[in-house]
């Protein structure tokens, strides 16, 4: 499996927070916890490598994501003993209905939030922005502001020359990116999200829809605090103004 762990670990798109694992009993590949964006006819995963080391020392790795990784690189016929790699390999998967969907109105504010891996679902979303804006010039796009995390800029930084092209070509409004290993403090989604209260509130006032996808366990809890925050100071100051981009 793989995904990102709080603000800095870890794509139109449906499915999301999903891992492939091995089913002991049953002997099959199932899709649970891996994020997936569907692009132009094909479809796009984004997945986290696993590899740990447990506290006894054995070896761990993520079945999904190790194959994933080793078909990638043409070593999947290694894996299998067999020396060679086919070239068409089956995927057995599923697919889960999904909520993840944009307003139907275009001009509806968006807050998305998808440190790591989570980010895959947003990537559906901004490239139906981008249609959008191709397809009908008079349209009227709501701001869009996306908040993504990672460890380093320099190594996990994915999709980084996307997200600046659909920023420059107005699919997305505002981008927040926290690096939680790039410096002394760490830095995470939570903490953009608390920064920008003075821009977001207005859009939360005014109905903008929220997304949060990624690491439920933690990440997820820390967003919720800090929109949480977000609202409580809204409502105290009765507004609020624009925040830094």
């Amino acid at each position: 499996g793989g995904g990102g762990r709080g603000g800095g670990g870890g794509g139109g798109g449906q499915a999301c927070d999903q891992e492939i694992r091995r089913d002991q009993e049953e002997g099959q590949v199932l899709l649970r916890k891996t994020c997936v964006d569907s692009v132009k006819g094909k479809v796009h995963v984004t997945c986290s490598v696993v590899r740990d080391t447990t506290p006894s020392g054995r070896s761990h790795e993520g079945v999904c994501s190790t194959w994933l990784q080793a078909h990638a690189q043409g070593d999947l016929g290694v894996l299998r003993g067999s020396g060679e790699l086919p070239a068409v390999v089956p995927v057995p998967v599923f697919i889960r209905h999904s909520v993840f969907r944009l307003p139907k109105d275009p001009s509806t504010p968006i807050i998305m939030v998808g440190p790591g891996t989570g980010l895959a679902p947003f990537r559906g979303f901004l490239h139906e922005r981008a249609a959008i804006k191709l397809s009908q010039p008079g349209a009227a796009l709501g701001p869009a502001h996306l908040f993504f995390g990672c460890r380093s800029r320099a190594q996990d930084y994915i999709y980084e020359a996307e997200l600046e092209a659909l920023l420059a070509g107005g699919a997305l409004s505002n981008l927040h990116v926290a690096f939680s290993r790039d410096s002394v403090d760490k830095d995470y989604v939570q903490h953009h999200i608390r920064r920008q209260a003075g821009a977001l509130w207005p859009l939360l006032a005014g109905g903008a829809h929220v997304y949060i996808c990624g690491d439920a366990k933690h990440m997820a809890k820390d967003v919720h605090r800090a929109l949480t925050e977000v609202v409580q100071e809204g409502l105290r100051n009765g507004g609020g103004g624009e925040g830094d981009n």
